[in-house]
């Protein structure tokens, strides 16, 4: 049985003095990564190789746990796992990959993150393809509702596989079949579930998923992961073009550098079949690509299966729990769409809500007021690192703000 409570004391000492119930925005980082960054850092500060091309390498090599441990987490094959500043960075390679032709429709939802269908919608009056929004029903969202808006011209579904503003998870399994036997890309921002919900890509069609690693896989730090189906990684051709991503010279880079013959125009080669070859190719985050693979090994040390069960327990009690102090639910209740997120409402006025954060961050209990179409509220993130504490704090403060201003709200 994992020890969530000790696990919490040891890789999370500042929650003694903190509920926080915010890592849908920004996570914390656990001790094992801020360790292996100040260790990186005094590496940084030497020169302990035979030459700076060495170190240089060297830095580049410090990066490899995080592909491993990203790998192993979605059940991938490395060739299928890159890493990348963000997911607003992931989501702008699969738009400029990804070929649509003039009429061609992308599908999405209303409830997606800004970011999510932004770089379609800006390429709707550069490339005239259409950009349209699922309108699910009620803040649910299943195959049917996909199907529905279906015709000739949908090439593509961009969307989150946990919405933002009401924590819906998606049915990736069937949504993917579909898409995979219409030959329709299927792009998914993960940032809400990669990292306490299991993904198997192995089970599931998904033709590029990617997480910024800031939220719930605890790396605040500019590197998440991006996920590319290998049977796609040929077809598509990167939008960045760098040395650190071509088939290495013979030799190796140091070699290269110090040849005479060496030229500054060549017919470089990029490895046909690596998700790699879209990364950037330079000098990069080391620090992020640390932390990352750090978070992520404690994430796979526990056991994904372990931390989804984790969290979804203190989903549950928090969703029973809410409504016997007045809160409205926005969280639908189907146990199939369970995620990390209990979003809910108390006053009928957003402005209030925003109000009712305030209070509770006046006394140290963290957490977001989030709204899209309409649909939304104070988001909680159940993280694996919250106990039943947390959140019963959390119903206390609540409770407080009730004998200020009762709560109100009317479906």
């Amino acid at each position: 049985m994992v020890d969530f409570q000790k696990i919490r004391e040891e890789q999370w000492p500042a929650l003694k003095d903190m509920t926080f119930l915010d890592a849908a925005c920004v996570s914390l980082t656990p001790q094992n990564a801020v360790n292996a960054m100040v260790e990186f850092t005094k590496y940084t500060a030497n020169n302990e190789e035979f030459t700076s091309t060495a170190h240089h390498l060297a830095m580049d090599a410090r990066r490899h746990k995080a592909y491993e441990e990203a790998a192993k987490l979605l059940n991938a094959d490395m060739n299928e796992i890159a890493l990348v500043e963000s997911t607003t960075y992931g989501l702008n390679i699969a738009a400029q990959t990804m070929k649509l032709n003039p009429g061609d429709t992308v599908l999405t939802t209303s409830l997606e993150f800004l970011q999510v269908a932004m770089p379609w919608c800006m390429m709707r009056s550069t490339h005239g393809i259409n950009v349209k929004a699922v309108k699910g029903r009620n803040g649910r969202f299943e195959l049917s509702d996909f199907v529905e808006c279906m015709d000739d011209s949908v090439k593509m579904i961009v969307m989150s596989s946990v919405e933002w503003c009401n924590g819906w998870r998606m049915n990736l399994k069937e949504i993917g079949d579909y898409c995979k036997a219409h030959n329709i890309y299927l792009v998914i921002d993960a940032v809400h579930e990669m990292g306490v919900m299991k993904i198997d890509t192995k089970q599931i069609y998904v033709s590029l998923m990617v997480a910024g690693g800031h939220k719930w896989m605890n790396s605040p730090f500019g590197t998440g992961v991006m996920y590319v189906n290998k049977d796609l990684i040929p077809k598509l051709t990167p939008p960045t073009w760098g040395y650190l991503n071509t088939v290495a010279p013979e030799g190796g880079w140091g070699a290269y550098f110090g040849d005479p013959k060496s030229k500054s125009i060549n017919d470089w080669q990029f490895p046909a079949d690596s998700a790699r070859k879209f990364e950037v190719g330079g000098t990069c985050n080391y620090l992020g690509a640390i932390a990352l693979g750090e978070s992520l090994g404690l994430v796979n040390e526990i056991g994904i299966e372990n931390i989804e069960a984790r969290v979804l327990e203190l989903r549950d009690y928090l969703y029973e729990e809410l409504p016997k102090i007045g809160a409205h639910l926005t969280t639908q209740p189907d146990k199939d769409h369970r995620s990390g997120l209990v979003v809910f409402r108390f006053y009928n006025d957003p402005a209030e809500e925003h109000k009712l954060v305030e209070f509770l961050h006046q006394h140290k209990v963290y957490c977001a007021c989030r709204f899209t179409d309409g649909i939304g509220g104070v988001r909680i993130a159940c993280q694996y690192y919250v106990t039943k504490a947390d959140l019963d704090r959390l119903m206390e403060v609540l409770k407080e703000a009730a004998k200020i201003k009762a709560p109100d709200f009317k479906a």
